[in-house]
């Protein structure tokens, strides 16, 4: 992006960017009464990256505009340092971790062999995945896939930490992992499910095994095949071995909270060289592939939420029907009929009005976040190296309305 090269002019919009993030937070829903154009929200958030006072030592912003059917446009950004050891500069194509955003791509492969009948998200677990999956389920409510993407199944969460490992270290296979994690968690239940909602690393690592199950396939090379090789995301995968030549180190404040939570539970291998006032990591790998492992650039998230707001497919390339997308953008209901925050992998809430589809990661020195506002055709991607980094200010703004005569496809 052309800007003057100016202290000054990196001033005024670093003050104008906080004052904005300010009101932000303050109203919850800044972009409704003020409207952010893509360029300018892409410029304000640039304006919050740098060793110094920035919020985050480096930064990449995506958005994407379906101004028309036959004319979406994706446009990125970059800021600031992918390593601040080095001084290392951010650029377009720097690959991130993306952390939990992964589960949005588990849930589209759950749904596209939901479309083929290979499984059926409202049928029992335990009908596919047997004795794999035994827990004190009620007999007459059972867990099934759809409480797993909406996260009201009753799972725990166990810790998952103490599993990354630097790059390049040989991983357990999913099954393995899964039988791991489900004799820690033990075969109670926190609660029955459809009656609740929370949050639940393990709940996905049962719906990756649903798939290798289900396909034949190993989850790692299913969502490579039928995601990001049809969707042309060739930065991304879930090894770093390939992205190494452009790669952000992940970053965290010393002394602060997540920082110091992150190393009383890590594998301490993860954590690389201090700096006078940063923690860095390696580069690491999440060994739970199906709800954190996934690595790759702002440009090629937003061609998968181009595909998500552009009813499954990118520029000529379907990943879903149209009706697995509504599907999965259709808000969940516990069984008295009181809505969840959560759709079919996305989180939802409205803001005046409009209703919004995000999911977040966080950890290891990363914050990345996507969301699509379907009603403005619009999509945005913030990858940051600091786990501290908020970006909901930012992804909560949106562009002017879209022409109403705008005809769907």
């Amino acid at each position: 992006m052309d800007r003057p090269a100016t202290s000054a002019y990196f001033e005024r919009v670093t003050v104008r960017a906080r004052l904005m993030l300010t009101v932000c937070v303050a109203t919850a829903a800044c972009t409704h009464t003020t409207v952010v154009p893509p360029a300018e929200l892409r410029a304000d958030a640039l304006a919050t990256v740098g060793e110094g006072r920035g919020e985050s030592p480096g930064l990449v912003v995506a958005t994407v505009r379906m101004s028309d059917p036959d004319a979406a446009k994706i446009e990125v950004e970059a800021g600031g340092y992918a390593a601040l050891a080095d001084h290392r500069p951010t650029d377009v194509d720097t690959a991130f971790l993306w952390f939990s955003i992964t589960k949005l791509f588990t849930a589209t492969a759950i749904m596209q062999l939901h479309e083929r009948g290979q499984l059926d998200i409202d049928a029992p677990v335990k009908d596919l995945l047997g004795d794999e999956f035994v827990l004190d389920e009620p007999r007459r409510r059972p867990i099934t896939a759809r409480d797993l993407l909406s996260h009201s199944s009753g799972l725990g969460s166990p810790s998952v930490w103490a599993a990354a490992a630097p790059e390049g270290q040989e991983r357990r296979t999913v099954k393995v992992q899964l039988a791991g994690l489900l004799e820690r968690h033990g075969p109670r239940l926190r609660y029955r499910p459809g009656t609740n909602q929370r949050y639940s690393n393990l709940g996905y690592m049962v719906l990756g095994r649903m798939i290798e199950v289900a396909d034949g396939r190993d989850y790692e090379t299913y969502v490579s095949e039928e995601i990001l090789d049809v969707l042309g995301m060739d930065h991304s995968g879930f090894r770093w071995a390939p992205l190494l030549g452009n790669a952000a180190i992940g970053h965290g404040r010393k002394g602060g909270f997540w920082t110091t939570v992150a190393k009383s539970v890590a594998n301490p291998e993860v954590f690389g060289p201090s700096l006078p006032n940063w923690i860095t990591t390696v580069y690491f790998e999440v060994e739970g592939s199906p709800y954190g492992g996934l690595i790759g650039t702002a440009g090629d998230l937003a061609k998968f939420l181009g595909a998500h707001l552009h009813y499954g497919a990118w520029e000529g390339h379907r990943i879903l029907t149209a009706a697995s997308v509504q599907a999965m953008q259709t808000p969940q209901l516990d069984q008295n009929g009181r809505p969840l925050d959560y759709a079919l992998g996305w989180h939802t809430q409205v803001i005046e009005g409009q209703r919004y589809f995000n999911h977040m990661g966080k950890g290891g020195g990363y914050r990345p976040e996507v969301r699509i506002w379907p009603s403005h055709h619009y999509g945005v991607v913030i990858l940051t190296n600091r786990t501290r980094y908020d970006p909901r200010p930012l992804s909560q703004c949106v562009p002017p309305a879209p022409d109403p005569s705008r005809s769907a496809e």
